[in-house]
């Protein structure tokens, strides 16, 4: 998934968990499902934002590559 579409699923699903209807039984699986998706979702888009927007191959090709000083 690329970044635009994490944070639109991450909106979908925030969306849905505030307005999961209550009250919520202690036997519920479908509202700690949807949670767990929204965590893996966002530790996703964490790991993106440390990678920064570029490769480590097109850092080392912007900062000269062969030609580096």
């Amino acid at each position: 998934m690329n970044r635009a579409d994490l944070q639109h699923r991450i909106a979908e699903l925030s969306e849905e968990i505030r307005h999961y209807p209550t009250p919520i039984a202690r036997c519920d699986l479908h509202l700690p499902a949807l949670l767990d998706e929204r965590s893996e979702l966002v530790k996703e888009l964490e790991q993106l934002d440390e990678q920064g927007s570029c490769s480590p191959a097109a850092i080392w090709i912007n900062d000269g590559g062969f030609h580096a000083a």
